[in-house]
């Protein structure tokens, strides 16, 4: 019977070490308010590390834009955009892009430069996409030269109609929105990289103050011994500093 309550006993006692040794919310708050000076070392070190790297390494970069319309029809008759046909322009619009992407067409392009871009220069620098609700797709070229995405731009919608026409066996294109020669790069975002990395060095830092705290099983007060193991303090040592 009393090897049963001594069980029992243990087993209570075990149950209420397990529950104080949980750590609570208000731990983790405290053990981050303890190391704030560590957060934010880290936070200030990644985040400048990290807006140094893209100030250093980032390439300016400047953009041309176009737009083309795309009509399904080979002839149109009247000017006013007919329902069925603006529906099945846009139900076509992924394929006219894949058209657009194909090496066949870039091999257009590039004989029209001149061949100083390959297929795969070319296929790096464009961006097709169509335009939510409209038969439109909107052509981006992005270089580090202005003038070469002007020029790619350009040559992209000149050469589309023919080959659109060619693959089809008929309908046609209208160029909406001509290109144009960037006189400013696109914005390189490096503030914003830079918290990104200021906030990605605070949440490394309360990861390690947390590990640090959860592996260190050393008891460092009297407070902390008397709740972790319910038992009095018969005596303190105190810290003597030897002159």
């Amino acid at each position: 019977m009393k090897t049963q309550e001594t069980q029992a006993a243990q087993g209570t006692q075990d149950v209420n070490g397990k529950e104080e040794s949980e750590i609570s919310i208000v731990d983790i708050i405290n053990m981050m308010l303890t190391f704030w000076w560590f957060i934010v070392i880290l936070a200030v070190l990644v985040g400048g590390a990290t807006y140094t790297y893209f100030k250093i390494t980032a390439t300016p970069e400047y953009k041309s834009t176009s737009r083309i319309l795309i009509n399904t029809e080979a002839q149109q008759t009247s000017t006013d955009v007919n329902t069925n046909a603006l529906t099945g322009a846009q139900n076509l619009l992924p394929t006219y892009i894949e058209v657009l992407h194909s090496k066949t067409f870039l091999n257009t392009v590039s004989d029209d430069l001149d061949n100083k871009y390959s297929v795969e220069d070319i296929t790096g620098m464009m961006e097709l996409e169509a335009v939510t609700d409209t038969n439109i797709i909107k052509i981006t070229i992005t270089n580090a030269d202005a003038h070469i995405s002007y020029l790619v731009c350009s040559s992209i919608v000149n050469n589309a109609p023919g080959e659109i026409a060619r693959v089809f066996g008929g309908g046609s294109t209208k160029l909406t929105e001509y290109p144009e020669e960037a006189d400013k790069a696109e914005p390189m975002h490096t503030a914003r990289n830079a918290i990104i990395g200021f906030l990605a060095g605070a949440v490394v830092a309360m990861l390690i103050i947390f590990m640090v705290n959860i592996f260190d099983t050393r008891v460092k007060s009297k407070e902390e011994l008397v709740s972790k193991y319910n038992l009095p303090i018969l005596g303190e040592i105190p810290n003597l500093e030897l002159n």
